[in-house]
């Protein structure tokens, strides 16, 4: 299966070439999609063969699976208009 990368991902609206707060976060939600994709599920020992550390995958699980979850509805539902704008969190 080759690895395709969305065009346009939620995390990228927040994200920005200097600001990389959530680049770990982004690329846990991306393996967890990816699973899901693939077999149906994910859980946290697969983000450990995926090379995530114990700690990223207790600190993140919460935040990188929610975020995997509005992916996985997005491109599903197909509702990349609305996240074309420019957008901007406090």
């Amino acid at each position: 299966m080759t690895k395709t990368i969305h065009p346009c991902r939620i995390v990228d609206q927040i994200t920005t070439e200097t600001d990389k707060r959530f680049e770990l976060v982004a690329r846990m939600a991306d393996a967890i999609v990816e699973r899901t994709l693939e077999s149906g599920g994910c859980v946290r020992q697969n983000l450990l063969a995926k090379g995530f550390t114990h700690q990223d995958a207790a600190s993140l699980w919460h935040f990188a699976n929610a975020l995997a979850a509005v992916e996985l509805r997005y491109r599903k539902n197909g509702i990349g208009s609305s996240f074309g704008k420019e957008v901007r969190y406090a």
